[in-house]
């Protein structure tokens, strides 16, 4: 029998964390500084969800710029932070040159943690806010792919 759950992929930087120029802006406690309606948007539609996943492209790992344990150290604060609504995360630490299968638009992250967490990924939903999670969405099979600022109730972006 295939895979029958269901599950909200939500990129990172620009769709649940602030970012300028490519880096998750943080407070003066060094914890992200989350994106509006973020919580209050997850607490409403996470339970018509089985599972919840993190998939961020992060570069900046490879570049030595950040350490991966650092950032899923802020993966894990917006966890407790907003509830607990993760089931799971991956991060890809490459840079586009690399080539790897993880790094979105390439669906390894999602392929990945739908083949660990028994997830349908055509009745699955992708949230990000570039072309890269569409993308990636697209390449995985994900059945729906929404825009963060829809998703969130973003009238114009943040910062834009």
């Amino acid at each position: 029998m295939p895979p029958s759950k269901r599950a909200l992929f939500l990129d990172w930087g620009g769709t649940l964390a602030l970012t300028k120029n490519n880096r998750t802006v943080v407070d003066t406690t060094g914890h992200p500084v989350l994106m509006p309606n973020v919580g209050a948007t997850l607490a409403r539609e996470r339970p018509r969800f089985d599972a919840c996943f993190i998939v961020s492209n992060q570069a900046r790992v490879s570049k030595g710029e950040i350490s991966a344990a650092e950032v899923l150290r802020r993966f894990a604060w917006a966890n407790e932070r907003l509830g607990r609504p993760f089931t799971d995360y991956r991060l890809c630490p490459h840079a586009d040159a690399d080539g790897c299968d993880c790094r979105k638009p390439r669906p390894g992250m999602f392929l990945e943690l739908a083949r660990l967490h028994g997830v349908s990924l055509s009745a699955s939903t992708h949230v990000g806010d570039s072309e890269k999670d569409r993308d990636a969405a697209a390449a995985a099979g994900v059945g729906t792919f929404v825009w963060a600022r829809e998703f969130f109730g973003w009238v114009t972006p943040p910062g834009g």
